[in-house]
């Protein structure tokens, strides 16, 4: 085992060699510091793999300045042809990262030398809850160091304590990124391992970038990551930790080096095999099945009968319905005047993209949001998947399209379907009195796989 520490352009990488060479090489381009990866180095390296871990430019060690989305093309394909011309080096490359590392990787992938690609739970998200963005922008996107912790102390905090840039976010300050992604993901010609959360704002992400790969292994669990920044092994969310993200990454970048086939890279004692190597968690049930979690777009819609009535949305500026972290039991909230929910006991199935269908009545302009809650036997509430839709004065129909996820709910749980206006931080609440009447609503779900 040998490690050095060395400058590519300015920018600065550690580079972890194996007891043979040449090799081929793993690279991550980081904003998180290096450190932090060198467990997931070493055991690259003791599979015979070289890696190369490099500070962005303006980030730690790196000089210049951190602009994100700016300059991971160039400074990628940098350090590549570093690499390659190594006398350690076997001349081939594959390219790991998670959260933005996934961003720089794809920048990149067009370099001569990649082989591979295992992206984790991308940036940028293909739109943003406004907290993701806040969060995002608060502890990752500015400045030389991560700051863990900010997010949370700034929330009650009289004026936010770093630069933000443009606020509120529009679409203009993740769409170039996200085509620029996806125009890479499209041409690209080789084996992709696309792992993601359902807990995760990329989700959604995750399962476009896989369903526009060539040659993808898809697998999507309910784990952190720096994007699920509020899910902590403490919460509420009751999912299966093994196999951990990080070792099924590794596991893939091994066997694709080593000449194997993507279908057969995961297959082992943890979770089975599978003949497509895909891997599906399905929430509520807790299972994982060897199925490919890209929901079906042919899939017929069917209406959940849920209990309840329409009613009447009154948002208070002054007290706007509150939004917990992803993993937190929503049932500390109680009962609120400000929330119009129905809900549905016993066993409920689907797997994509639900839709909440509402003719509506609002007095001002608002974002009405729909939240679909998990409520276990116990009674602990968590969030599995919300989306918003615009209101404007008047009458008219809002159709709410939520986040995918595949989900399961055993006989004796709780489906609930929130709809509020706002879900301070998450949703921005309006900064006026709002009252949106709602005369119908129609929960609509993909086909079940029962």
């Amino acid at each position: 085992m040998i490690m050095i520490d060395v400058p590519v352009g300015g920018l600065v990488a550690d580079v972890f060699l194996p007891d043979e060479a040449p090799a081929p090489a793993v690279v991550v381009r980081t904003p998180y510091g290096t450190a932090g990866l060198w467990p997931e180095a070493a055991a690259l390296m003791g599979a015979g793999l070289a890696v190369v871990t490099q500070d962005l430019r303006g980030r730690y060690r790196s000089t210049g300045e951190f602009e994100a989305g700016a300059d991971e093309l160039a400074d990628g394909h940098t350090l590549l042809d570093w690499v390659v011309a190594q006398p350690w080096s076997d001349g081939t490359t594959y390219l790991y990262g998670t959260a933005y590392e996934s961003y720089a990787a794809w920048c990149a992938v067009d370099h001569p030398s990649v082989r591979g690609v295992a992206s984790r739970q991308p940036w940028p998200p293909l739109g943003m809850a406004v907290d993701e963005e806040l969060w995002w922008r608060t502890e990752i996107g500015g400045g030389r160091h991560l700051r863990p912790g900010l997010y949370e102390l700034a929330l009650d905090a009289p004026e936010w304590p770093v630069p933000l840039g443009a606020w509120p976010p529009t679409p203009s300050s993740w769409k170039p990124q996200a085509r620029r992604v996806l125009s890479r993901v499209r041409a690209a010609k080789l084996p992709t391992l696309h792992l993601g959360s359902w807990y995760c704002g990329s989700a959604a992400t995750t399962l476009r970038q896989a369903s526009l790969a060539r040659q993808a292994t898809v697998v999507m669990g309910g784990w952190a990551s720096p994007l699920t920044h509020r899910l902590r092994p403490e919460c509420a969310i009751d999912v299966p930790v093994a196999p951990d993200p990080a070792d099924v990454a590794l596991s893939w970048l091994a066997a694709i080096a080593s000449g194997g086939e993507p279908s057969e890279a995961l297959n082992d004692d943890a979770w089975g095999t599978s003949a497509s190597g895909h891997r599906c968690l399905v929430l509520g049930a807790n299972r994982w099945e060897p199925r490919n979690p890209r929901p079906s777009t042919r899939s017929p819609l069917r209406t959940l009968p849920m209990a309840g009535e329409p009613g009447s949305i009154k948002h208070d500026p002054a007290d706007p319905y509150p939004s917990l972290a992803h993993s937190a039991d929503l049932s500390v909230i109680g009962p609120r005047a400000d929330v119009v929910r129905l809900s549905l006991t016993g066993g409920v199935a689907w797997h994509g993209v639900a839709r909440v269908r509402c003719h509506v009545e609002a007095d001002g302009n608002a974002e009405l949001v729909a939240t679909l809650v998990h409520e276990t036997a116990a009674g602990v509430r968590t969030r599995l998947s919300d989306g918003t839709a615009p209101v404007t004065p008047g009458c008219g129909v809002a159709e709410i399209r939520c986040a995918p996820v595949a989900v399961d709910l055993p006989p004796g749980h709780v489906l609930h379907l929130e709809l509020t206006v706002g879900r301070y931080p998450r949703y921005t609440p309006p900064s006026t009195p709002v009252t949106v009447t709602l005369s119908a609503v129609e929960p609509l779900v993909p086909g079940s796989r029962r």
